[in-house]
């Protein structure tokens, strides 16, 4: 049975309007039980992004450990800091400076075992 857009809405709006009014921001979680969708094949498979309303609090910092071209590419791309091999050998030894770093950046990225330079590099395309 194929759920309308109008639908879901009353269902939210009635679920609102039962509950008692609360001194903070209250979230509601939405359960979907999908039915007779074969995920394994390519025709049942589901791709969707999905829009929130609101945007995130802050905006996120990202550091991303590289050098040579990859660093350069991280920095177009708009990473927030770029920290080649010699400042992370200089963090390395000085433990304060490497603590504040941490606590100021919310995402790292560096290349790793995982990202074998044939693969398609998702740091390229997450940011435009």
């Amino acid at each position: 049975m194929p759920l309308s857009k109008d639908s879901i809405t009353k269902a939210l709006s009635d679920v609102r309007s039962k509950t008692p009014k609360r001194k903070f921001t209250q979230a509601i979680e939405l359960s979907v039980k999908l039915r007779e969708i074969d995920l394994k094949k390519p025709e049942g498979r589901i791709n969707e992004n999905l829009e929130l309303p609101t945007a995130a609090d802050k905006d996120s910092k990202v550091a991303v450990i590289a050098g040579g071209d990859l660093a350069v590419r991280a920095k177009n791309a708009g990473a927030d800091i770029v920290i080649g091999r010699e400042d992370l050998d200089k963090l390395g030894r000085e433990k304060k400076q490497a603590r504040k770093i941490a606590q100021s950046y919310d995402f790292f990225r560096c290349r790793g075992p995982t990202d074998a330079p044939g693969r398609k590099d998702p740091w390229t395309d997450s940011r435009t």
